[in-house]
């Protein structure tokens, strides 16, 4: 009974610390979005968490309001809420991740992309072209 107990508390720790992991991940991915120029929009009313809910979680998903290419991305988990940038915001989000991937090869493989490196930077920079019908900016609407 206390091999069970021990190792049911380990699994238990090891859940855990990757909800932990994943939760500060999110949060400096968030830091970013912002400090690149993507506005912040909770998921305060009933209509923005139905909305909220069409979008997968920690993705980009690209829209377009009045002729203009808009990128999501939605943090039910975090936050509660979307990020919304334009084109300006979301190239200056790509660079600055293209810099720091850039700046963590240099030091380790002196200037070259390890495979690796470059699948989780073309996830990282992926933009969903998720289905808009149901899809409405009013809810979102001040300033887009």
């Amino acid at each position: 009974m206390k091999t069970t107990s021990a190792g049911l508390c380990a699994m238990l720790c090891l859940a855990l610390a990757a909800c932990a992991n994943t939760t500060t991940k999110v949060e400096k991915k968030e830091d970013l979005l912002l400090a690149s120029g993507f506005t912040i929009r909770v998921a305060d009313t009933p209509k923005r968490q139905a909305l909220l809910a069409k979008l997968p979680a920690h993705r980009f998903v690209q829209r377009s309001k009045d002729g203009k290419a808009l990128f999501l991305y939605a943090d039910p988990l975090v936050c509660d809420c979307l990020y919304i940038g334009d084109d300006k915001a979301f190239g200056k989000y790509q660079e600055t991740i293209l810099d720091r991937q850039m700046a963590r090869d240099e030091l380790g493989d002196q200037g070259s992309l390890r495979e690796e490196s470059k699948s989780d930077l073309n996830e990282e920079l992926r933009v969903l072209g998720a289905e808009e019908a149901g899809w409405g900016w009013e809810p979102w609407a001040l300033g887009w």
